[in-house]
């Protein structure tokens, strides 16, 4: 990573400790504006976001889990041991602040987080597409939840899935990206409690940190550019604090 790359890391995590330490969340400081971070969700509405239906599997993160299944690439497969959890329904209020598209996933606002709920299975996708960029999300779920963070996801399909399911299947477990980039060592989060992802994309360069740990360090050109996806799979699992900021 690029000193100045190191540099916008840094600030980063002093940013979200002085989140953890007091500071409101779903807000970007004086410090953080004057640096170009943009807060994409504002802990009360869906501004910015969309529930839309899942698109076939392509792509190398899309496909991922149907070949870990033992299905192909783009076909329909029987899901991965704890792939899919027990969701909790949906409250009428936050069921009713989402327009779903038939056979999307549903997702409300709880406690200023973004929260699946009920059933199906889903995505909760950024209107908008990215390309170079550091993104900065925090996340709330149970120890054996199977979810991610996909960014540069050209269409709503496909794209680098940032993992946080500690035990997929073909062994890119949290902190890895899928079928990118394993890490060395194991690394979890706190269960039930936030935790703090950091992703830089910036050209073929690819960093995760993980509550101030960096699991991989990595090269690859399989996607340039496409929109954010937060993954719901019928596991309970909360999202707040979701900044960028865009890179040259």
């Amino acid at each position: 990573m690029t000193k100045t790359r190191a540099l916008f890391a840094a600030c980063t995590l002093v940013a979200w400790s002085a989140m953890v330490f007091g500071q409101s969340v779903n807000t970007l400081t004086a410090q953080e504006k004057a640096q170009g971070w943009q807060l994409l969700f504002d802990g009360k509405t869906f501004k910015g976001w969309h529930s839309a239906p899942a698109p076939a599997a392509r792509g190398r993160a899309g496909a991922g889990a149907g070949r870990a299944a033992g299905g192909r690439a783009g076909a329909p497969a029987a899901p991965a041991p704890g792939q899919t959890g027990t969701p909790k329904p949906c409250t009428a209020k936050g069921a009713a602040a989402l327009t779903v598209p038939a056979g999307s996933s549903h997702w409300e606002v709880v406690d200023g987080a973004l929260t699946g709920c009920g059933e199906p299975a889903g995505y909760l996708n950024s209107d908008q597409s990215y390309k170079n960029f550091v993104l900065a999300i925090d996340f709330k779920c149970s120890a054996d939840t199977n979810s991610g963070v996909y960014v540069r996801s050209p269409k709503e399909n496909g794209g680098y899935e940032v993992q946080i399911w500690r035990q997929q299947p073909a062994g890119y477990n949290t902190g890895g990206i899928v079928n990118t980039a394993k890490t060395a060592k194991e690394y979890t989060f706190k269960p039930d409690q936030w935790n703090h992802y950091e992703i830089t994309a910036d050209g073929d360069h690819l960093v995760v940190v993980l509550n101030g740990d960096t699991t991989v360090d990595v090269h690859d050109k399989g996607f340039s550019e496409g929109n954010i996806r937060l993954q719901y799979q019928m596991y309970p699992v909360a999202f707040r604090n979701v900044k960028i900021k865009p890179l040259p």
